[in-house]
């Protein structure tokens, strides 16, 4: 299905793909896609099956920021049991999540042979020195300093056994929410920056098997797009009320979205168009907003205000296109 998912380029069984991806949204909705392609090579009775391994990256866009840069430098995977953990280092590789987005991946292993088994976690290993220009956000032309907690030891978790097959294949996505990760801490500066910014992940591990995708236009009837939109589709799970992001105080549950795509509307354009990628099969609620979603409570208006009712499917594209009425007078 049209590129979300990478299949092994030279059609050889045996490797496992890693790849980071992420989505749209007004202050970033990454995802690391990781996605695992994996199936054990050969062997007889005696013999332990080994898969080869490769790891990309894929990201989505931030409207707040110019570049969102992590230094990586390498993979690590968790044997279940008391065996170590299995390491595959590489040269340091700076990795602008934002050149990354709508499938397009940035390869980190490649044909990297690797046990089949069950795995307790995998953590992406990420440099973050301090006065060292390895990973760092740029804002309005500002680089500053990226701080990522114990990414070099701990690195980025997924805390989620992984069984990779002795035969098949295995695909997983690991979604990366920018949104929800990158924090400014009052009080902080970094370096010449007087705004100190610490990345503290949200992850959200799938199974490439098991997903789907929906994408379509978002056209104004107005015949323009309203001064100071923030185009994007929110996408909830099951058959919701669409609201905002932050937590509320009302008495009745509080919902949020499991993804939130960025609109992409080219200058001078009265439409754009959006993708919702790597979404696990099942029943969605969608809706679009202009409005600027802050860090406050608040009623966001949506179009429809109760949403579309989204059907994904395992390895299809489906089409929802939103139609922005005239605002009433």
């Amino acid at each position: 299905w049209s590129g979300d998912i990478s299949q092994p380029a030279n059609g050889n069984p045996g490797e496992i793909i890693i790849m980071l991806n992420s989505r749209a949204g007004r202050t970033a909705l990454a995802s690391v896609a990781v996605v695992l392609l994996a199936s054990a090579c050969g062997g007889d009775g005696g013999s332990s099956a080994t898969s080869r391994v490769q790891v990309s990256l894929t990201d989505t866009p931030i409207e707040d920021a110019d570049n969102v840069v992590v230094s990586v430098s390498g993979v690590a995977f968790k044997p279940e049991g008391s065996a170590p953990e299995v390491v595959q280092n590489f040269a340091p590789r700076s990795i602008d999540l934002l050149q990354y987005q709508n499938g397009r991946t940035a390869i980190l292993l490649q044909d990297t042979p690797m046990q089949a088994g069950r795995y307790q976690w995998l953590r992406l290993i990420i440099d973050t020195q301090p006065v060292v220009r390895d990973s760092y956000i740029v804002i309005n032309g500002n680089e500053c300093e990226l701080n990522v907690p114990s990414g070099a030891e701990t690195g980025l978790k997924m805390n989620r056994p992984i069984d990779v097959p002795a035969d098949g294949s295995l695909a997983l996505t690991i979604d990366f929410d920018l949104r929800k990760s990158v924090h400014a801490p009052p009080g902080q500066a970094s370096g010449a920056c007087t705004t100190g910014y610490v990345l503290r992940p949200t992850l959200r591990l799938v199974n490439d098997a098991n997903v789907g995708a929906f994408d379509g236009t978002v056209s104004f009837e107005a015949g323009a797009v309203p001064a100071g939109c923030k185009p994007n589709v929110y996408v909830y799970e099951g058959t919701v009320t669409p609201d905002d992001m932050e937590e509320t105080a009302a008495a009745s549950p509080d919902v949020d979205p499991l993804v939130v795509v960025g609109v992409t509307i080219p200058d001078g354009s009265t439409s754009g168009t959006y993708r919702a990628a790597f979404i696990p099969a099942g029943s969605y609620t969608a809706a679009f907003t202009c409005d600027d979603d802050t860090n406050d409570d608040q009623s966001l208006v949506f179009v429809p205000p109760a949403g579309v009712a989204v059907a994904v499917q395992n390895n299809v594209i489906s089409t929802v296109n939103f139609t922005v009425p005239v605002p009433a007078p």
